[in-house]
């Protein structure tokens, strides 16, 4: 029953005592009365002093991994709720921590949520609609929680042993005469220790020497640039037609193919677990995406360049309208002879293999990972692009829908 039917109830009780003259009605009336005054207040009362506090351990994860939040409802008046519906309205996919409580005059209720990620992206967790009400449920009630975190889901990545040899052959070019806070094999000299060096740029010969700490100071080493190209251009990128039938490991992991449901997935987890790959050896990677808005990160080392390239990585769509043929063309001046390039795409248009040729005819060590668009559903043949990068003496790694990445990209063609 309603507040709006009980009212209707007492109206009808009054009117009925008025005409009959039955002393009951009375009664009945002011019974009907009390409950629906009282119902009213406890409704009013009912999510009074409740606080929400949400806590995440981790606000980066990888598809295929989990995120942990802490959620905390606070009752900080000195009546009981009888009962709490915690709504949460979070946009991270499966994510759904909402439950019911009751909670005592001044207690707190904690529970956690844990969420597997199955889509890469930038989420938002929250916010919260607290719903409760009287015994009766007569006054329903509502209170939005505002409280918001921001996560950030990482494409899956695949450890890559030995990805696309002619990359990895390259020597570089001169040593850069440029001071770096990275420890390099180049020692470009030594100087006094300065509060806030690390440890283990200290030169223990010199401070014995000396008598005093010396701290060593270093060069760029002559690693040579790898840039990653990424062919998110919407024409050629299609999502899958059929879905793999994978099983998880005996720990219970899934394979990283299970999370990738299109040709845009596969390029984006091979250009994160290159890049990954590459900084570890400690090469400068840098990244061009081709999506709506052309994407470029300037070639760096080290964990914050590796983060920097998964941020753009997770947000990145193919919605791109620009060919990869003229993407290469207007990128061509990054590269030189001590530039390596990776170009990860699905299309079948021969002209960006052109575009790719020139480049590599200037010097520049090139290679391709074709994602086989024919393998994901109705599309061209991917042959004739593989003949055409053969002619041109590109090497190629051909990725099919389904295929393992890191054995795929162990070896070449």
């Amino acid at each position: 029953m309603n507040a709006a039917k009980l009212l209707t109830l007492l109206v009808a009780v009054l009117l009925l005592g008025q005409v009959t003259d039955w002393p009951v009605a009375d009664t009945l009336s002011l019974a009907l009365g009390a409950i629906l005054v009282l119902t009213w207040l406890w409704s009013r009362f009912s999510l009074r002093g409740v606080e929400l506090d949400r806590h995440v351990g981790a606000d980066r994860a990888e598809v295929g991994g989990v995120i942990r939040e802490e959620l905390t409802l606070r009752n900080r008046g000195r009546l009981p709720k009888l009962w709490l519906e915690a709504v949460d309205h979070s946009a991270l996919p499966g994510h759904d921590p909402g439950r019911v409580v009751h909670l005592r005059g001044r207690a707190i209720e904690t529970w956690t949520a844990e969420t597997l990620c199955v889509r890469r992206g930038r989420y938002r967790l929250g916010p919260m609609t607290l719903r409760s009400g009287d015994p009766l449920g007569m006054f329903p009630m509502r209170a939005a929680l505002p409280t918001t975190l921001d996560v950030v889901v990482y494409p899956p990545m695949v450890a890559v042993s030995s990805a696309l040899a002619p990359i990895a052959a390259l020597e570089g070019g001169a040593t850069r005469d440029r001071r770096t806070q990275n420890v390099t094999p180049s020692i470009a000299g030594i100087r006094e220790y300065a509060p806030g060096d690390s440890l283990n740029r200290i030169s223990w010969s010199q401070t014995a020497r000396r008598g005093r700490l010396m701290t060593k100071e270093f060069d760029l080493d002559q690693t040579a640039d790898l840039w990653i190209a990424v062919d998110l251009d919407q024409t050629a990128n299609l999502p899958a037609t059929y879905k793999l039938d994978l099983v998880p490991d005996r720990n219970g992991r899934w394979p990283a193919e299970a999370w990738l449901d299109a040709t845009e997935e596969y390029s984006v987890t091979v250009a994160a677990s290159l890049a990954r790959h590459f900084i570890d050896e400690g090469r400068n990677v840098g990244l061009i995406a081709t999506g709506a808005r052309l994407e470029t990160i300037a070639p760096d080392r080290g964990d914050r360049q590796l983060v920097k390239i998964l941020e753009s990585l997770a947000v990145i769509a193919a919605d791109g309208h620009m060919p990869l043929a003229e993407i290469l063309v207007a990128e061509a001046p990054r590269f030189s002879r001590q530039t390596g390039l990776v170009v990860v795409t699905p299309s079948t248009d021969e002209r960006w293999i052109a575009s790719l040729a020139e480049i590599a005819g200037r010097g520049v060590r090139s290679s391709v990972i074709l994602v086989e668009p024919d393998t994901f559903g109705p599309a061209p043949s991917s042959l004739m692009t593989v003949g055409a990068l053969a002619a041109a003496g590109i090497p190629a790694h051909l990725l099919k829908f389904g295929d393992d990445i890191a054995a795929a990209l162990g070896g070449g063609r």
